[in-house]
């Protein structure tokens, strides 16, 4: 039972007993003609502790399920595949599934009563009615396999700007214009909600957009979903005004929004964010880096007692949890949010751990030059998805941006090679959510995600811009157009997609710097370029010793301290006051200007 995480309070969960997910446990269904038990959970999970605590402690619940099932325990971060495809509406995720891994029944947490009686009516409907029940099962199966293929065919199309304040507007209706943030309760922060809002409000300059960003952040950061002792934030606010939040603190929340507040420093620089992005380093430094393999634990968990303690109170107390696994996605989103510090702060050791969290993905999750989705302290398993792929993508672009590693732009280039020849639908365009491999159940089937495709996308149409090299941009423009017709069903989801839409549509802006390392005209000159904020910037930094080739193949003179600001194909005059360059960056911002809200 070591491979499995239960909750840290007592509890029977363990007598159950669990297989992993795969093949074996299909096969062994199959064979005792049982049907799985399927439970998603995740080890910062505060609901998934109960069940373990009551239901999963249940005498009788544990002797039903051990003879009648085979049950089947997943975590959710360790496999999002998985859980993309069965969980039932949140965490525990509690699903009852036929030996093929079609769903019989279930929800999310079912108290030990509801356990009790589930688990009876399942396995007698199972034994007295099988053949009637797998019949419906295939009628529904066939009803939506059917209405897929017979689905309209509108839905693909050109991008425009219409999607993009279709995503806006669906946003601005969201808004609670009393406490900051969207949505009633529970209330999430939604850190690609938030950066889409940035970047309309970069393009726009809309002071409405504004009003609602800076509220917003306001409210998260100083609410109760804020940890005011130890820093970070919590999972999310069970209440409207940000007051009672779920505990758990996650790297993946903490990351984007750490590259949310440090972007928005850089927009609203006297509005404090700058304390919220030093805070949010604070607690991930202090938590959630492990010195051992230099890279980020996955999570810490829940503790509602430690958590209502002032500083002194939880110095005597034990903390919560920490999850060590190491996640592809969630340490290159962990760069990217330190790159993003870095460029708000100027801080060089914010810079510094961002390159070591990218070389320990490179030296721990990659096997066989194929990226792996995580690793909990015995090699990296589970071949990487789309999610890993897309977000070590965007962070080492942002690496190559920050001008002290020439060599991540040719990383980047091999990640993108990879991304296409595995995850591309090479027939209708799009990313597929993992690449082509045998699984069980419904995993059998690939998805193209919203979110994860346009962070792919995002991702390619900066690579096109930084190498010229049109295969990105036609790969990404592919996977934006397959979401034309459905992106509205997404609500305030689609934000992603909408902040990749803008990107495709505004004509990308490269400035590059030109001059050897050191020289104090091209420092000066390259502030000027990483202060500049426009949502479609691009950023060389160019020694003309380190980067003759990039040089000679940009067609920029080694021997001369210069900026050259590109909007697509038409290039400034070489440029070396930094007043001048600022001056030419704010005239390239009116090509976005003209989309004024």
């Amino acid at each position: 039972m070591s491979g499995f995480h239960f909750s840290p309070r007592p509890n029977r969960a363990g007598e159950i007993a669990w297989r992993e997910w795969g093949d074996a446990a299909f096969a062994e269904a199959k064979a005792a003609d049982k049907p799985i038990l399927l439970a998603i959970s995740a080890v910062w999970c505060h609901w998934c502790h109960v069940m373990d605590e009551t239901s999963y402690s249940d005498s009788e619940v544990i002797r039903r399920i051990n003879a009648g099932y085979i049950p089947v325990r997943v975590d959710n971060d360790q496999r999002p595949d998985v859980n993309r495809r069965y969980n039932l509406g949140g965490w525990p995720t509690t699903a009852f599934l036929t030996p093929d891994g079609e769903i019989l029944n279930g929800g999310t947490y079912i108290p030990p009563d509801g356990m009790r009686q589930l688990t009876e009516q399942i396995a007698s409907v199972w034994r007295e009615r099988k053949d009637e029940l797998l019949d419906r099962l295939r009628e529904a199966t066939e009803h939506e396999a059917h209405a897929h293929q017979t689905r309209p065919g509108d839905l693909t199309g050109d991008i425009s700007w219409d999607i993009v304040d279709t995503v806006s507007t669906i946003i601005r209706g969201q808004y609670d214009g009393e406490h900051g943030g969207f949505g009633r309760a529970p209330k999430f922060p939604q850190p690609k909600l938030l950066r889409f809002l940035l970047d309309e409000h970069r393009r726009s300059g809309s002071p409405e957009v504004a009003a609602m960003l800076q509220k917003t952040l306001a409210a998260m950061a100083g609410g109760g979903m804020y940890d005011a002792v130890e820093g970070g934030f919590f999972r999310y606010s069970t209440t409207r005004e940000w007051g009672i939040p779920h505990f758990e603190k996650m790297l993946e929340d903490n990351s984007e929004l750490l590259a949310v507040y440090a972007e928005a420093a850089r927009s609203f620089p006297a509005a404090g964010h700058e304390r919220v992005v030093r805070d949010v380093i604070r607690w991930m430094d202090g938590t959630l880096w492990r010195d051992d393999v230099q890279g980020f634990s996955g999570s810490q968990d829940a503790d509602e007692h430690y958590y209502e303690l002032d500083a002194a109170g939880r110095a005597d107390h034990d903390a919560p949890y920490v999850d060590r696994t190491l996640y592809a996605s969630w340490n290159a989103l962990a760069a990217t949010g330190y790159f993003a510090a870095h460029a708000a702060t100027g801080d060089d050791a914010m810079a510094l751990r961002a390159h070591q969290t990218l070389r320990t993905i490179g030296a721990r999750l990659v096997v066989d030059r194929r990226l792996r989705h995580f690793d909990a302290g015995s090699g990296a398993t589970l071949p990487g998805l789309l999610v890993d792929e897309a977000a070590c993508l965007g962070a080492m672009i942002d690496e190559y941006e920050t001008g002290q590693r020439p060599e991540a732009l040719t990383d980047a280039v091999t990640i993108a090679t990879a991304l296409r020849a595995h995850f591309e639908d090479p027939a209708e365009g799009g990313f597929w959510d993992a690449a082509e491999r045998a699984e069980p159940g419904r995993v059998s089937k690939r998805e193209k995600p919203i979110e994860d495709g346009s962070a792919a996308a995002d991702a390619l149409l900066r690579l096109a811009a930084l190498t010229g090299d049109e295969v990105w941009r036609d790969s990404a423009l592919r996977a934006l157009r397959g979401f034309v017709g459905e992106y509205r069903q997404w609500g305030q989801f689609a934000a992603a997609y909408g902040s990749a839409v803008a990107r495709a549509l505004a004509e990308p802006l490269v400035a590059s710097i030109v001059g050897p390392a050191g020289d104090p005209a091209a420092a000066a000159l390259w502030r000027v370029a990483v202060r500049n904020d426009d949502p479609a910037r691009s950023l060389h930094r160019l020694d003309p010793e380190r980067d003759a080739a990039r040089l000679r193949l940009l067609g920029y003179p080694p021997d001369r301290v210069a900026a050259y600001v590109c909007v697509g194909t038409v290039c400034s005059a070489p440029i070396a006051d930094p007043a001048a360059l600022q001056l030419e960056l704010a005239r390239a911002r009116g090509r976005l200007l003209r989309r004024a809200a």
